[in-house]
């Protein structure tokens, strides 16, 4: 077990800054993963560690229930909720029939077991105080069901996946096709999609990573259900975030409150503003805070001695600091960092 843990781990590493297709890193996540663990179904989800939304999807044969699930994360009382996870001392948790809480499970009894999985594992991605994602593995197999051990095991890979899921949004891959216009999503207070324009219908396909991935669209909405508890529980700092499309785009999801027929919430979908980009690639890349604001003024235009100037410091220091962001973006300097990102 340790070997093939390591050798998981080792797998996980190397996807980190490859500028590797949704569907082939899926495809090689789920390959490592099965040299340790032995599992019938998956999900892996980025979040953006500032509004806790999704910002990428993969998975096989996981849940179909996406809004039930959305509704138990954001409103239930559950065992193993991320949120709970991300602050408890291991960040790893299983659930079955044999869990003392089991009886009080709404995700076990009305969404796991109707699908035939009889138990889950948890793994939530975490850095520094912040929640990057998490995995589950779900098991179909009664008598075999996924335990503490289990969980154990995956907190051991915890580092090389977080490293990997944290580094996908802002891997070098080229834009495909053209960028599309804004979309809309009207949902009613039972997150009943009311309205889906043509334009929001392709940005969600366009989060669809493809290939033998089984995420699909119906999944994907995930991020427009958490957008809208965060409305309605008047969260503004949990209602918006960034996502890099499976075609390299940058989508920026925003939800509103509205009140037209059914709904009570708008989400709309639109290409991502350079600066609301900004926060993203900085967190995504690592950037330090004087980084993040040397990489702030290099968007409005500065040039190395007016950033100096602006920032009270030499201009031999703005170089160190656009050497030192140069390189954790992957790039050689501000046209190819902006073709890129911006």
């Amino acid at each position: 077990m340790v070997r093939a843990v390591t050798e998981t781990c080792a797998e996980l590493t190397r996807l980190v800054g490859r500028p590797v297709e949704a569907a082939e890193f899926s495809f090689e996540v789920s390959a490592a993963l099965r040299k340790a663990f032995a599992f019938d179904g998956w999900c892996l989800f980025g979040i953006d560690p500032d509004s806790g939304l999704r910002t990428v999807q993969f998975g096989g044969r996981g849940t179909e229930h996406t809004a039930e699930m959305a509704r138990n994360e954001a409103l239930m009382s559950d065992v193993n909720k991320y949120g709970q996870l991300a602050g408890a001392e291991r960040p790893a948790g299983w659930l079955s029939q044999d869990h003392p809480d089991a009886r009080h499970s709404f995700r076990l009894h009305e969404i796991l077991l109707p699908q035939g999985f009889h138990s889950e594992v948890r793994l939530v991605l975490r850095d520094q105080g912040r929640l990057w994602g998490a995995l589950v593995l779900f098991r179909e197999n009664p008598r075999c069901l996924l335990d503490d051990n289990d969980s154990a095991a995956l907190c051991a890979i915890a580092d090389a996946l977080t490293n990997a899921i944290r580094a996908y949004p802002v891997r070098p891959i080229p834009r495909g096709g053209s960028e599309r216009g804004p979309g809309i999503v009207a949902l009613a207070p039972d997150d009943r999609l009311v309205t889906v324009s043509p334009q929001a219908q392709e940005w969600l396909d366009d989060l669809v990573p493809g290939g033998d991935d089984e995420t699909y669209s119906s999944d994907v909405t995930r991020v427009l259900y958490d957008a809208a508890h965060a409305v309605r529980r008047d969260d503004p700092d949990r209602k918006s975030t960034c996502v890099r499309t499976v075609s390299g785009h940058w989508l920026h999801v925003a939800g509103d409150a509205i009140s037209v027929g059914e709904a009570d919430v708008a989400i709309v979908l639109q290409p991502a503003t350079v600066t609301q980009l900004l926060g993203a690639v900085a967190a995504y890349s690592k950037l330090t805070a004087r980084e993040s604001e040397v990489l702030g003024l290099l968007a409005h235009g500065l040039a190395s001695k007016q950033i100096a100037r602006e920032l009270a410091i030499s201009l031999l220091t703005v170089n160190g600091h656009l050497r030192s962001m140069y390189r954790k973006c992957g790039v050689t300097g501000r046209e190819e960092l902006f073709g890129r990102y911006m």
